[in-house]
């Protein structure tokens, strides 16, 4: 699981998460989402951001929203069933994209530590090879998403 965040003029360190071996199925779960957002929210939070995530169990656990007040970071809520409009979620794609083209050989690598650690440089060097003009737009391009979905009465949309 990869976790990033972006904002207008920027974007935080992207961060390749850490199993939580005590959890159901030795996946990820509210503690470590925590232990990234303890290691990143400090270097990019400031009073007046709204972070905005999906409604993912491990985002919406009790402890993470405890986590996020006890802190003092504003969360954007989200319908229970509404779509995933945040703008990150066109920056994976950008992502998947970047990599299946400047690195196809990932695809013959199979299961190993090696291909593992190739992936996780590919990840790298796609995150730092966004284009941040692009991912503003997306930012500033929010309200058409939000009006297209009203519009839509919150079905599907273009974006």
């Amino acid at each position: 699981m990869v976790w990033g965040a972006i904002w207008v003029g920027g974007r935080s360190d992207i961060v390749i998460m850490e199993r939580d071996e005590e959890s159901k199925r030795g996946g990820y779960s509210a503690n470590s989402y925590i232990q990234v957002l303890d290691a990143q929210i400090p270097t990019i939070y400031e009073p007046g951001m709204i972070f905005m995530q999906d409604n993912a169990p491990i985002h919406t656990a009790g402890k993470v929203k405890a986590w996020f007040e006890n802190q003092g970071v504003a969360v954007m809520e989200w319908a229970p069933y509404s779509p995933d409009m945040n703008p990150i979620e066109n920056v994976w794609h950008m992502m998947n994209d970047w990599v299946i083209q400047h690195h196809p050989e990932l695809n013959e690598m199979g299961d190993s530590e090696e291909a593992y650690q190739a992936l996780y440089r590919a990840i790298q060097e796609a995150w730092e090879a966004l284009d941040q003009g692009k991912i503003d737009d997306m930012i500033r391009g929010m309200v058409y998403r939000v009006q297209a979905l009203v519009q839509a009465k919150g079905w599907h949309t273009k974006y």
